[in-house]
């Protein structure tokens, strides 16, 4: 039994590209010569055709008056020319009329071979190209108003350009070869390189020690280091899968244990119907003096009907967080939503020397959602807003259509504040029930708004630095909510657009 020879890896890695680079290198050699060798023709054959032109000039007289002794010393000085071999002209018929020879031997003969015949037969200016003889044949006929006279036939020597097409080769194969020996020196290195993976396996297994399960070795190969790297990138995929397996389970323990009482969910009205009591107590304060003034009266009781309604609201969107129902949808313009949220808010802003600037497109397409509740996050998107920026600063709201992994649509409402920014350690935390780094908030804003916005089939994103500001990006998916997902937030994903 033959033994089988075994290859090292280095030496497939060296010998797979040294062909690939030598067959690359060879193919770009021949386009090369080939090129130049075209072009070298091209320019013969453009110099022959303005020669021939030239001598059409002093020609068509002479042949149109059929004078011989013109032709035949035209022709002669047209053969004394550079790299001219032949030189003749021809009348109508295909005769010669004008030949280079002294002794003028083919004189009023006829033109023969398939050539000949195709030159006499022809109007336009013909080249050819004979490699064996080394010889460019060109012809062109002589045309006197619509008459055609004759022509004029030149050979040209093509041996000093194939000559020098031959050194240009040589050359070119010269450099060729010298780039190659370098090339094959440079794959060498690089080889040597490539096929040192166990400095990259031992670098691998100190992350996945330090806990960085996003590493991967990424070897992709056919033996068995790269078996090794194939089977070490699983492991830690799945040690990455049930990682996030496990923190799952946590969050949803925890969730559960907070959304256990409900009294205190209470805890979190004030700051969410602060703004309504505020317009109510002020035009109660000013009821006894304007009682008598009906406009005042009609538009007290509305407001106030109005902002009760809206606590109202508020208590059972609160209250939906612990009883989800499902949204009660129609089809809506997003702006339009937002832009009457940023109304009823200005005037807090304006409290807080704070600036609005609104980026609303004006061509989203409608989509179905509940309008009560997107209005209800959008509201507390801002106003968590307003309560991160202190002494003053800028909150840009915007929206725009969102296309997501090339086909999934949604409408983007991004709400950026200029604020004091979140820690990174509590992205993770900033949609869960009670979760508050302020003094005086609930920590219930943010986790209705999510709860809201997945009922609605979209997600909330969350990025943030701190000192820089926040941003938020609502996604609420164009077509109808058929059935809700009800996952949870992914808070460090970043949209494309943001």
């Amino acid at each position: 039994m033959i033994p089988k020879i075994k290859i090292s890896l280095k030496l497939r890695i060296f010998f797979s590209v040294a062909i690939f680079y030598l067959a690359a290198l060879g193919a770009l050699t021949y386009l090369t010569i080939r090129s130049q060798r075209n072009l070298l023709l091209k320019q013969m054959g453009e110099r022959a055709k303005a020669g021939i032109s030239l001598m059409e000039l002093s020609v068509a007289a002479h042949l149109y008056k059929l004078d011989i002794t013109q032709l035949n010393t035209v022709t002669r000085e047209a053969k004394a020319l550079p790299n001219v071999e032949y030189a003749y002209i021809y009348d109508a018929e295909g005769r010669i009329v004008g030949d280079f020879h002294e002794d003028r031997r083919l004189l009023f003969s006829i033109f023969t071979g398939e050539l000949s015949q195709r030159i006499i037969r022809s109007n336009e200016t013909l080249t050819e190209i004979d490699y064996k003889k080394g010889i460019l044949d060109v012809s062109k006929p002589v045309i006197l108003g619509h008459e055609k006279l004759g022509g004029i036939r030149l050979g040209f020597n093509l041996n000093p350009i194939l000559d020098e097409m031959n050194t240009a080769t040589f050359r070119a194969l010269g450099i060729s070869t010298g780039i190659f020996l370098v090339g094959l020196l440079i794959i060498f290195g690089i080889v040597m390189r490539m096929t040192k993976p166990i400095g990259k396996l031992t670098q691998a297994a100190k992350h996945i020690e330090a806990g960085d399960l996003q590493y991967r070795v990424s070897l992709q190969r056919s033996d068995e280091i790269g078996s090794l790297a194939t089977a070490f990138d699983q492991m830690a995929e799945r040690l990455m899968h049930r990682e996030k397996e496990l923190k799952q389970s946590q969050s949803i323990i925890r969730r559960a244990d907070r959304l256990s009482s409900l009294g205190m969910l209470t805890a979190g009205l004030a700051h969410e119907i602060r703004n309504p009591l505020v317009a109510i107590r002020t035009f109660t304060q000013l009821l006894p003096e304007r009682y008598q003034d009906p406009e005042f009266r009609n538009n007290f009781q509305g407001l106030a009907l109005k902002e009760v309604d809206r606590i109202c609201g508020l208590i059972n969107d609160l209250l939906s967080f612990a009883r989800p129902s499902a949204p009660n949808v129609s089809a809506e313009d997003v702006s339009q939503i937002v832009e009457s949220t940023v109304r009823i808010l200005e005037s807090e802003a304006k409290e807080k020397e704070i600036q609005i600037y609104r980026r609303l497109a004006t061509n989203l397409p409608k989509i179905f959602i509940d309008k009560e509740q997107i209005k209800q996050v959008s509201m507390n998107i801002i106003l968590n807003a307003f309560q991160s920026i202190e002494g003053g600063g800028v909150v840009e709201v915007s929206t725009r259509l969102f296309t997501k992994n090339g086909s999934a649509q949604y409408v983007q409402v991004e709400v950026r504040d200029s604020g004091v920014g979140i820690p990174e350690k509590d992205l993770e935390d900033v949609f869960n029930p009670f979760f508050t780094t302020k003094k005086d908030g609930s920590g219930l804003g943010l986790s209705i708004s999510n709860q809201i916005v997945q009922e609605h089939g979209g997600h909330i994103i969350v990025e943030s630095r701190v000192g820089k500001g926040t941003s938020f990006f609502i996604n609420l998916p164009v077509r109808p909510p058929n059935h809700q997902a009800k996952a949870y937030p992914q808070v460090h994903e970043k949209d494309s657009s943001s």
